[in-house]
């Protein structure tokens, strides 16, 4: 990766470790998820920076280099936002270009709808909220990991057996044994389940039963959502149907013969999509 300056910066109380390339016409944020961190882009990173994009990577609360804090509450979505609102008002920085995986692409949605400082959103792999929220028995055998990782018991079923089911799990990371090794260290599993308590997909689940869950706003900046079929942890009509609720350019598109990590199995093909999409609305 090209290197770039990494600093910690402190969000609305709590120290978020965050590379920023500094230099850059237009810029683009970069989102991680589960159970990644911001070095997760390191195939992109140097893609875009070359292309001159200023690139600003976080790692979010509980991962990574950034800040674990103990508050569950501290980990809700609107906390999340609110960060990187504040980032971005920090670096003086409007009208940003987003590109987010997996629960990053969660937090890229509520930026999407939430704010107004987005010119573009790119969703990977995790769609709309109203969407992956549709329950069919065929959903819920995807989302069965979203149960496990609230359990209290879930970070103690991960380590054990030197993180055997952890290493099941992440069997399709191209990074298994390098993210296993980092996530078997002392409270960082912990640390990376607060984001999960604190947004219990359950919960979210009983509310779209219940029909409790407010109608979304429509997305009103372009967006663009890529999936990949061989993802072992989301379905395609969640990212493919997002479309319904975008009031503006859409595009989907499929990467086939890859899994959940796309942009590190194919990354040549995925910045060169990702490229194409920024110069077409740079």
């Amino acid at each position: 990766m090209l290197e770039i300056n990494a600093s910690k910066i402190e969000l609305n109380g709590v120290q978020y470790h965050v590379r920023d390339s500094e230099k850059g016409e237009e810029t683009v944020l970069l989102l991680h998820g589960w159970p990644d961190d911001g070095t997760v882009w390191h195939k992109q990173i140097p893609a875009l920076i070359e292309a001159g994009y200023r690139i600003v990577c976080p790692d979010l609360p509980g991962y990574g280099l950034s800040e674990a804090p103990l508050e569950i509450a501290r980990y809700q979505l609107t906390n999340l936002v609110n960060d990187l609102v504040t980032l971005l008002e920090q670096l003086n920085l409007d009208k940003v270009h987003c590109i987010a995986h997996d629960y990053g692409a969660v937090l890229g949605w509520q930026l999407a709808s939430d704010t107004e400082l987005l010119k573009t959103y790119t969703a990977m792999s995790v769609g709309h909220l109203k969407e992956f929220l549709t329950i069919s028995f065929e959903n819920l055998q995807f989302q069965w990991l979203y149960f496990l990782n609230i359990q209290d018991i879930a970070p103690q079923l991960y380590r054990a057996n030197d993180g055997y089911l952890l290493r099941e799990v992440l069997r399709s990371h191209p990074y298994r044994d390098s993210v296993v090794e980092n996530a078997l260290k002392p409270e960082v599993l912990e640390n990376m389940e607060r984001l999960e308590k604190a947004n219990p997909v359950p919960e979210y689940l009983l509310a779209a039963l219940t029909k409790q869950l407010p109608e979304p706003d429509a997305i009103k900046i372009p967006t663009l959502g890529i999936w990949s079929e061989r993802d072992e942890f989301l379905w395609e009509s969640q990212m493919k149907n997002s479309g319904e609720h975008i009031a503006a350019e859409w595009q989907y598109v499929c990467i086939e013969q890859a899994g959940h990590w796309f942009m590190l199995e194919q990354s040549d093909k995925t910045n060169q999509l990702l490229l194409s999409w920024l110069a077409k609305h740079s």
